[in-house]
């Protein structure tokens, strides 16, 4: 067992080792591999913690792909971290992806994060996005997806 997730203080699901190969292989074909052409590395904002999280970075390592994980939660600074990287691709949670941007700042944060063509993002669903207004974005479950 590598992940174990409570609901209501009850066992909701559990993932396996080789559930979690099996799922981040899926991911990568389906969603992570859009980046393996690009230079840049995944940007990838999420929880680690998640099984999705986890499955998304174990898929990137597995085909060589570089993943940057910012080290503070400062959205500024974590956003300024997108054109240095030259990144693509984000995986992100749903809290950032919906982020309401002040109307000051968007034209700005939106330069910022123009490079970034495809989100996926753990839990939640599609919908607008300030910060990555034409990227294409796939939303799934971070804990059964």
């Amino acid at each position: 067992m590598t992940h174990v997730v409570y609901k209501d203080g009850r066992e909701a699901t559990s993932i396996t080792s080789s559930e979690l190969v099996q799922k981040s292989t899926d991911l990568w074909d389906s969603v992570l591999s859009q980046s393996s052409s690009v230079k840049g590395p995944v940007f990838m904002s999420c929880d680690l913690e998640s099984p999705l999280g986890f499955a998304s970075f174990l898929a990137c390592s597995a085909h060589f792909k570089k993943v940057f994980i910012p080290g503070t939660f400062n959205m500024t600074q974590m956003l300024k971290s997108v054109p240095r990287q030259h990144s693509s691709m984000v995986v992100c949670d749903q809290d950032f992806y919906s982020l309401q941007v002040p109307p000051k700042k968007k034209t700005e944060y939106q330069e910022i994060c123009s490079s970034i063509t495809n989100v996926l993002i753990a839990g939640g669903s599609v919908g607008s996005s300030d910060l990555f207004p034409s990227a294409k974005a796939v939303a799934k479950d971070k804990y059964s997806f």
